[in-house]
């Protein structure tokens, strides 16, 4: 379990570094390879046949050849001694389908090229690893939710992660 909790560390890092340069149009060059490829790694968290461990020299290759300008602002967290943050890794678990979804939305509005939104989604998740990481401490789940991601629905009169706020209940 150590080095899947390493690894999935790992991938919140580079999930973070990836709504961060979406949302300032710094380095990547394929945004929906980027989180398609993040979100199919995430789907492996727990798997036995295929773990997260194991899948990250993938990453690495597609971030690479995908995403070449974005890879080298990335490339250390994909270093085997590379340490992850502590965090509570059975949260994070739990939280996984939410960034997959958010994942998701954000290619669905990347393709239509609503740009304002794409940029708003990933200013809202680039602090969900943050939060897993313990770094929302002062706030409850649901205050972290509620001034994280409320904001969209009244911006937008349009839903984004919302089927996820249950994950946010205290």
């Amino acid at each position: 379990m150590d080095s899947e909790k390493n690894a999935l560390g790992r991938v919140l890092l580079v999930s973070r570094e990836a709504y961060l340069a979406i949302r300032d149009d710094k380095g990547v060059e394929n945004l929906p390879a980027l989180l398609d490829g993040l979100s199919a790694v995430l789907s492996h968290i727990n798997d036995p046949k295929k773990p997260i461990a194991k899948l990250l020299g993938r990453l690495k290759r597609d971030i690479k050849s995908k995403n070449g300008v974005f890879y080298n602002e990335v490339k250390l967290y994909f270093a085997k001694i590379y340490p992850a943050p502590d965090y509570d890794f059975d949260k994070a678990v739990k939280h996984i389908p939410a960034f997959i979804l958010g994942n998701d939305k954000i290619c669905a509005k990347a393709v239509e090229g609503q740009t304002n939104r794409v940029k708003a989604m990933c200013d809202a998740m680039k602090s969900y690893p943050g939060f897993l990481f313990g770094e929302f401490e002062a706030l409850s789940d649901k205050q972290f939710y509620d001034l994280v991601f409320g904001f969209y629905p009244k911006i937008y009169d349009d839903d984004f992660i919302g089927e996820m706020k249950g994950l946010f209940e205290d």
